[in-house]
């Protein structure tokens, strides 16, 4: 297997050739395509020469980017004797992605060992709060599991450049993420790609059920799933999400180039967002429903400076426009005079809040009516063995920093239960 790097039209010739490779769709300023490039690392040594492997930067090739309709990155296209075979979008994990190339070449998929099923700690979320607590509970010797159903890092990959992190002027998020997720493996934690389904007692076990089918049981459970954007619940954006709907610039601006978007929301993110768009899109409206506006004031100032950004208060979304199955507007109506208007737009990104990614420990009832972890000051729940970290506690600040401190506490009230 060769990690190639060819132009456009050499993509063009192995596709007539009937060759049979694999597309990665990537940016060098996206965090999970760096992710994935670590994967792939990985993938060529244990494959060798059986199939090539070719990298195309989506700002390098975007006429093969829209002939392929590779809307979200990373893109992984198979290729199979010149036609595509099939496509994934977003991070895969090694197993599954040698799992999708043995299929490819027409072989049975690899026997993976299978994990361990009883741990010391199980942490389910592989952000900054899980791989914290990961890192303190590894040094301390417990035997730990993280289980992940996305990137490691979590919202870190989605953070083009961070300037609160505590010694470092700015950050790339991606490459903070996985140097923590490097420290922690380094350490010897274990890590799966799962997804958990809910949490179950037995005696003094917890036993944690994923939707493969697969149980682990530890006595004791660090809950580390952080939140989940929340959708504007408006016609036609279900349908448009990857299509149009975003919820990541960082991620997906490059498609957006010299064209109009549309950002909905007042926070830090929305306006940060924003800011950060005016390098790609032609110009970004701004759809706040009132003129009080969440984000930090020296951020506010550099939106409403800026030439290419416009903002309209007191305005709500009401419909997605869609043309040709791609997202071609928004329709918004006025708070205060009922008046409704159409705004064109390639591109939409919702920044309204985020809900947090609890639901599978709602049985447990250890959350308020928001679905937040209620924790004391240790990070522990009200069920023995059981604690919450990072941004899924009801706490008042949500920040990667704070998502640390929390994992590190955790892991230390873990380490004195065990002992106990």
């Amino acid at each position: 297997m060769a990690i190639l790097h060819p132009s456009g039209a050499e993509v063009r010739a192995m596709l007539a050739a009937k060759k049979t490779f694999l597309i990665d769709f990537y940016a060098t300023w996206c965090g999970p395509c760096k992710m994935e490039s670590y994967v792939l690392e990985d993938i060529e040594k244990i494959m060798g020469d059986r199939i090539d492997l070719v990298k195309l930067d989506v700002d390098q090739e975007p006429e093969l980017t829209e002939y392929f309709q590779v809307n979200l990155i990373p893109g992984l296209l198979f290729i199979k004797d010149g036609e595509l075979a099939s496509r994934y979008a977003g991070f895969l994990p090694k197993e599954r992605l040698l799992s999708r190339l043995e299929k490819l070449l027409g072989n049975e998929p690899p026997l993976e060992a299978a994990p361990d099923e009883h741990y010391d700690l199980i942490i389910i979320g592989g952000g900054p709060a899980g791989l914290t607590a990961s890192i303190y509970a590894r040094r301390a010797g417990l035997k730990t599991l993280v289980l992940e159903s996305y990137a490691p890092g979590g919202k870190l990959i989605k953070t083009f450049s961070l300037e609160n992190w505590p010694g470092l002027q700015a950050v790339n998020g991606s490459q903070l993420a996985y140097d923590i997720y490097t420290q922690a493996m380094t350490l010897g934690t274990s890590y799966l790609y799962e997804i958990v389904e809910n949490i179950t007692l037995a005696g003094k076990q917890r036993q944690v059920h994923c939707a493969s089918g697969k149980t682990f049981t530890a006595p004791a459970v660090i809950i580390a799933t952080g939140t989940v954007e929340r959708m504007l619940n408006v016609p036609g954006e279900a349908d448009m999400v990857g299509h149009g709907i975003s919820f990541c610039a960082v991620c997906d601006a490059t498609f957006y180039r010299d064209k109009p978007v549309i950002i909905v929301g007042a926070g830090n993110a929305a306006f940060e967002e924003a800011l950060y768009l005016t390098d790609f899109a032609s110009e970004i409206t701004i759809v706040a429903r009132r003129d009080q506006y969440r984000a930090d004031q020296i951020v506010q100032e550099k939106v409403l400076k800026h030439p290419k950004i416009k903002v309209l208060p007191f305005w709500q979304p009401v419909e997605v426009l869609i043309t040709n199955e791609h997202v071609s507007g928004l329709r918004i109506k006025n708070t205060q005079t009922g008046a409704v208007q159409d705004l064109t737009a390639h591109g939409i990104f919702p920044y309204i809040g985020a809900d947090p990614a609890t639901g599978f420990a709602k049985d447990l009832d250890i959350s308020n009516p928001q679905g937040y972890l209620i924790v004391n000051p240790d990070m522990s729940t009200k069920i023995p063995g059981i604690y919450g970290a990072g941004d899924c506690c009801d706490k008042i600040l949500r920040q990667v920093v704070t998502a640390a401190n929390d994992g590190a506490i955790a892991a230390q009230s873990v380490i004195k239960y065990l002992r106990d």
